[in-house]
């Protein structure tokens, strides 16, 4: 292990010798270039989701790599992770799949399926593949207050399955944000949440049994559910919990265990911890959340990852190893 008081090397250094190599970026975002009309409706957002600036300004390729080259980063896997109509996801999957063309080596496309419209998304899961070459889906936590054990999605997941897709599962704001949020962000309080409601809201549906296929990589190694795995397993069995597909525990630790989690903002003991007790480090992959984690943030998470005695070489060597299995696509292209 690399010595944590060694000043010699910066922490992008540091990481890169523990892995053995440039890293693969499966949590990086992207924004193609917006008319004033829909700046205005992002702006809104942000103000409705209590952000008192936008927490980035316009994203391009360039900056991208800069930022890239910088922190030792072979690859990022681009989504745009929000709730988009049929429409816009097809605009924004055809921009990313530019970026890509443009720059096979260093990106890869992890497109948007418009998941409010799922007959739609399933049109899209086959035009993202077939005529965009995509790597990889992004999907959110919920569509307008439906998680993803809803029935409503069980064709999307389908669709999915058959084609043996690996998913990227990014929070957004939860119904009723005003409520819970206490006037912060969703990236302070609710993410971390709403990615557990989901997850536990499919695990109930055995959505990750019943497509098996699918890979999924859940952001921030998995917000609150560690920590709420081992309670959803126990009290979450009880006879007065509703429970129609009868998972019992093994199938919660199961399910749980079979996912794929990043490191976005999330590389610090309290959120490894508790993550390795519900996986094993085998399906852990790195992350950055660039560019909205902002700089600062995502260099702190980059020296705890570099200093880490949580995860030791071998196991952060993975990292990019594991990555490149999820997306095939991706390694053929570096092979090629």
């Amino acid at each position: 292990m690399v010595n944590p008081e060694s000043n010699d090397t910066n922490s992008a250094e540091r990481l890169l010798q523990r892995t053995g190599g440039k890293l693969i970026d499966v949590h990086a975002h992207y924004t193609p270039p917006l008319t004033e009309a829909e700046r205005n409706k992002m702006a809104d957002l942000f103000r409705a989701g209590h952000f008192t600036a936008p927490p980035t300004g316009p994203w391009t390729a360039d900056d991208a790599l800069t930022f890239m080259d910088s922190h030792g980063i072979a690859v990022q896997m681009l989504s745009y992770p929000n709730r988009l109509t049929p429409d816009e996801a097809s605009r924004y999957n055809d921009f990313g799949a530019t970026v890509v063309r443009d720059n096979p080596d260093r990106f890869g496309l992890l497109a948007n399926l418009p998941l409010i419209n799922p007959c739609q998304a399933v049109s899209e899961v086959s035009r993202a593949i077939d005529d965009l070459g995509a790597d990889g889906f992004v999907l959110v936590t919920n569509y307008d207050g439906a998680y993803l054990g809803d029935p409503r999605f069980t064709d999307v997941f389908a669709a999915l399955d058959d084609r043996h897709a690996t998913v990227f599962l990014h929070p957004v704001q939860p119904p009723s944000f005003g409520q819970v949020s206490c006037g912060r962000p969703g990236p302070v309080i609710e993410f971390p949440m709403d990615t557990a409601r989901t997850i536990v809201d499919a695990v109930y549906a055995r959505v990750f049994q019943k497509f098996s296929n699918i890979k999924f990589v859940v952001s921030h190694a998995g917000g609150v559910l560690p920590t709420l795995a081992e309670r959803v397993g126990s009290t979450g069995m009880l006879p007065w919990v509703s429970n129609t597909n009868g998972v019992a525990r093994e199938d919660v630790q199961a399910q749980l265990s079979g996912l794929f989690y990043d490191t976005a903002l999330a590389a610090s003991p309290n959120s490894l911890l508790p993550l390795l007790e519900i996986t094993s480090a085998d399906h852990i992959v790195y992350g950055s959340d660039y560019p909205p984690g902002v700089l600062e943030v995502i260099e702190k998470n980059i020296d705890l990852l570099s200093t880490t005695a949580v995860l030791q070489d071998h196991e952060l060597a993975r990292f990019s190893s594991t990555a490149t299995d999820l997306f095939p696509r991706l390694k053929n292209r570096q092979h090629s």
